[in-house]
């Protein structure tokens, strides 16, 4: 490369580093104020509520009285879908709170109970302990606020049209769980 060429080149290059840093040493250009925030929309609570009504009010909760009868004069209905918990199909008077101390509803389905009781007895997956890979001999602690999943029922209208329409494989899953059994299905 001759002398002239590389001259050349070290000039367009010493006048290119002169502009960066003469632009960088120049006045920051004015920047336009940023547009102001779209208005808050204002939500009033009755519009958050399927019930129309605000969120804290229960005056249009469905509600009503637990009609089912006493422990084992009922039948289990269906479940709503496959290894659902059920639903529970007689009254729960006296049954609630569940403490540490007293959980009524192991006195009829707790597996060493549920025979006498002619109750269904708790699934195998409640007497396991998934995370640490264990089979317990009692209820495992974290199943054991039944009314955490299981819920009495009552006779009221729904707030929305349900249209869900649930898939069994088999009819014994209809009225059973086999939630321990299926657990890792489809893991490899």
């Amino acid at each position: 490369m001759s002398r002239t060429v590389l001259y050349l080149m070290l000039s367009i290059l010493a006048l290119a580093c002169c502009a960066v840093l003469a632009g960088c040493a120049a006045k920051e250009a004015p920047v336009a104020d940023a547009p102001p925030p779209a208005p808050a929309m204002e939500v009033a609570d009755d519009d958050l509520s399927y019930r129309n009504e605000p969120l804290l009010a229960d005056s249009a909760t469905p509600g009503g009285a637990i009609t089912a009868g006493d422990p084992g004069d009922n039948v289990p209905p269906t479940r709503s879908f496959e290894n659902a918990p059920p639903v529970i199909p007689h009254n729960t008077d006296g049954y609630f709170p569940i403490t540490a101390d007293d959980n009524m509803c192991l006195e009829c389905h707790a597996p060493e109970n549920a025979e006498d009781a002619e109750a269904t007895s708790v699934p195998a997956s409640h007497l396991y302990d998934i995370r640490r890979d264990t089979q317990l001999t009692t209820v495992n602690p974290a199943n054991f606020a039944c009314n955490l999943c299981h819920a009495p029922q009552t006779d009221v209208d729904g707030l929305v049209d349900n249209t869900f329409e649930p898939h069994y494989r088999s009819e014994e899953s209809k009225k059973s769980s086999s939630l321990l059994d299926i657990l890792d299905e489809g893991v490899e």
